[in-house]
């Protein structure tokens, strides 16, 4: 029975768990590819790992990189990387600044929907140390001294070239996002003397390149780094020298980076409420500090309703996107209390809600108040007004005049028009006036006269209905006895 189980999994291994493998040779300091490639015009894009050691039924054994589609989601080291053309389905593992302990066996597995249809490579990677170099022996010479021919010196030379500073690296943008910026680089002649290290430096674009910079020292093998801890939607400026036994290169390439908006970090600031009738609230604010906004302010969300500490209560939502940084509450209920909240909104979403605020509706009684004394003030305004107009205008025709109003007036249905005098009168405006009577009197005569003549042929219209009814020939009409009738027959002779 054992014997059989061991049969069935050595046969499951050599179809879905051996697959072949490949020896790939390199040294240290070397670029390594180990190739793997599927079929994507068939399968599309798929998920791959890669992992050190045979590959398990399920996953990659210590994953070193894994990709969803085209998208690397986890990788190890820096130095591991896929630069292949993923939509194409090349996945092969590069591997930069290669090193004796990235040796050993690693396998590509492609995730290929369905039960054991994952595709399995295995490539066993061997680094060697890197070449050693024999210098060329010094060779002896014979020169002779200019002025003594008799003496002869012996002078030693050496093909050996001098170290100097190496040169600078090029830098490029691999990733931006809100709070970091990820970077890679080349290097260039290391100046006879092995590379010791990158340092990198990062700055706000409005500092100098003495003040407010931030530095960093990489390993001489790394290629790629990340700057982390940024600012959303700031720019900044990024630099890069290689370093030697020699001291540093000069300044590299300098690039210039916007991270990408991010939500904003701050609420609205100063939000108000105010109670401007029985049924309305006015809510007004202002933008969060620039340090918190993380990005082009597109508008704010405003979010009320009944408050009541006991029991949650529907919510209405407002996105408010026209740059106003007002906005007033209608059809409220009378004498209720309303809770508000904001969120600023940019392109990367919301930001944090403001403190909660509580205001309640006036009542009819408190309406009606206000309403009044905001008449009379406006009122006292205008009688001051026209008092201002009549003591320093001898030119005007008309004139506001402004009464206290009778009782059971409305306040704001007081005003009446009136000349000064008959001799200041605008001939132009009395010609209209009496126009306007005698058009008036002329409506006054014609209305009764049309209606009456409405009614006289209505009153035919109906006697003539009403005698076509009859039965009989009417055709033959006559008049007898002094009046209009029908009959059946023709007048007697």
């Amino acid at each position: 029975m054992d014997s059989y189980i061991s049969c069935c999994w050595l046969v499951l291994y050599l179809f879905f768990g051996g697959g072949s493998t490949v020896t790939i040779q390199g040294y240290v300091g070397d670029v390594v590819t180990l190739t793997c490639k599927y079929d994507a015009r068939h399968y599309g894009t798929l998920s791959i790992c890669w992992g050190r050691g045979h590959i398990p039924n399920s996953g990659c054994g210590n994953e070193v990189l894994r990709t969803e589609g085209v998208k690397v989601t986890h990788r190890a080291s820096v130095r591991y990387n896929l630069q292949g053309d993923l939509r194409s389905g090349d996945v092969s593992l590069t591997i930069t600044q290669a090193q004796v302990k990235d040796s050993g066996l690693y396998g590509c597995r492609v995730d290929i929907p369905g039960w054991f249809n994952d595709q399995k490579h295995h490539l066993a990677l061997v680094i060697k140390p890197a070449h050693e170099t024999t210098p060329e022996p010094w060779i002896p010479r014979e020169s002779t001294t200019v002025g003594y021919p008799k003496a002869q010196t012996t002078t030693m030379q050496t093909t050996m070239g001098s170290s100097v500073p190496p040169d600078p690296p090029t830098v490029a943008i691999r990733e931006i996002s809100a709070r970091s910026i990820s970077v890679w680089w080349s290097a260039g002649f290391d100046g006879n003397t092995p590379i010791t290290g990158f340092h990198l430096e990062c700055k706000s674009q409005s500092d100098s390149w003495v003040d407010g910079v931030r530095g960093s020292n990489i390993l001489p093998w790394e290629r790629e780094t990340a700057i982390n801890d940024l600012r959303p939607f700031y720019t900044y400026n990024i630099r890069m020298f290689t370093k030697n036994d020699m001291g540093l290169s000069k300044p590299s390439n300098e690039l210039t980076i916007t991270t990408k908006e991010a939500a904003p970090d701050g609420p609205p600031q100063d939000v108000k409420l105010e109670a401007l009738s029985s049924h309305s609230i006015r809510v007004t604010w202002r933008a969060p500090e620039l340090s918190f906004q993380n990005g082009l302010i597109r508008g704010y969300q405003l979010r009320y309703s009944e408050y009541s500490p006991q029991e949650r209560l529907p919510v209405r939502v407002v996105h408010l996107m026209d740059g106003s940084e007002r906005f007033t509450m209608n059809n409220l209920q009378e004498a209720t209390k309303y809770s508000v909240t904001l969120h600023t909104i940019n392109s990367a979403g919301l930001g944090p809600s403001s403190q909660e605020l509580v205001c309640s509706t006036l009542t009819n009684d408190d309406q009606q108040h206000m309403t009044t004394t905001q008449a009379t003030t406006e009122l006292q305004t205008e009688h001051s007004t026209s008092t201002i107009a009549t003591t320093t205008s001898s030119t005007e025709t008309w004139l506001l005049v402004t009464d206290s109003p009778t009782q059971g007036q409305r306040v704001d249905d007081f005003s009446t028009t009136s000349p000064l005098s008959n001799s200041t009168t605008n001939p132009a405006l009395s010609k209209k006036l009496g126009t306007e009577e005698q058009s008036g009197h002329l409506v006054a005569i014609l209305v009764p006269v049309l209606v009456l003549g409405l009614l006289v042929v209505m009153a035919i219209i109906w006697q003539f209905r009403r005698t076509t009814l009859k039965k009989g020939n009417w055709k033959i009409l006559w008049k007898n006895n002094g009046f209009m009738s029908f009959g059946d027959s023709e007048p007697a002779q």
